[in-house]
């Protein structure tokens, strides 16, 4: 059940623009939480003795959030102005949407690879500074790197191993017997198994990386520009997101060569 058919479900109707905006802040939640939200900003209400309101469900949202302190919020929105200034460099793919507020506590980058560009091994190698990017970012313009990037299995360093992974053995184009196909049981196995292996996976990452870094180091004005309107913002998607986007690319910096 989504935030908006749950609203409804309660008899009462909200702004629809109120309950998108509500929607996004939402994303990742399971059907089961936005039920329990919506029916303890409902009880709020009838507490009270009046209609839902967009407030109560937003009391009742921030109660579920982690606390964050301006500092983290800034680091956070920082990281995602990273990967989206890189993805506009390097071709990655459209952006749908930027987020600094998701469930998990962090944020993301939303959005497709593109088809219009054959997956060659420099267009794959543009996906890994993409999602290399948002670490450069923080190492780069905050001298220091959390370890946000890392951990889940979703995680910016989990995506990148695995794409490099599959570079050096699935895709042909890998340094080493590039017309073998070797695809592992388990993604990690091979790297804790095969030293030689890890050692070509991880040069392929520190590539990506360095580059990636070089991109922050040239964009500091976009990346500052985008991540203040993401700070402010929490979330940017649809028109807001193509006006900050169009605005961003002005202080892009054109690079040599």
């Amino acid at each position: 059940m989504t935030i908006v058919q749950s609203a409804k479900s309660s008899g009462q109707t909200l702004a629809s623009t109120a309950l998108k905006a509500l929607a996004r802040r939402a994303q990742g939640m399971t059907g089961a939480d936005i039920e329990r939200w919506v029916r303890d900003a409902r009880q709020s209400a009838r507490r009270d003795r009046r209609p839902l309101s967009y407030t109560d469900l937003e009391t009742q949202l921030d109660g579920t959030r982690p606390s964050r302190s301006t500092a983290l919020r800034m680091r956070i929105a920082t990281h995602e102005a990273g990967h989206a200034v890189a993805r506009m460099l390097v071709g990655f793919g459209p952006i749908a949407e930027i987020t600094v507020d998701a469930k998990a506590g962090g944020g993301f980058v939303d959005g497709s690879i593109g088809t219009h560009d054959e997956m060659t091994e420099a267009r794959l190698t543009a996906v890994l500074i993409g999602v290399l990017a948002g670490r450069a970012a923080e190492e780069v313009m905050l001298e220091t790197v959390t370890v946000n990037a890392g951990g889940a299995d979703h995680s910016d360093l989990a995506l990148a191993t695995r794409l490099a992974l599959d570079m050096e053995t699935i895709l042909g184009i890998g340094a080493k017997w590039p017309l073998v196909h070797r695809k592992p049981g388990d993604t990690t196995e091979p790297l804790v198994n095969n030293p030689e292996l890890a050692a070509r996976v991880n040069e392929r990452l520190e590539r990506a990386y360095q580059a990636a870094c070089t991109i922050v180091r040239e964009q500091t004005d976009a990346i500052d520009f985008l991540a203040e309107r993401l700070f402010d913002a929490g979330t940017l998607d649809g028109p807001e997101l193509d006006a900050v986007l169009a605005e961003t690319r002005k202080r892009i910096r054109e690079r040599p060569g």
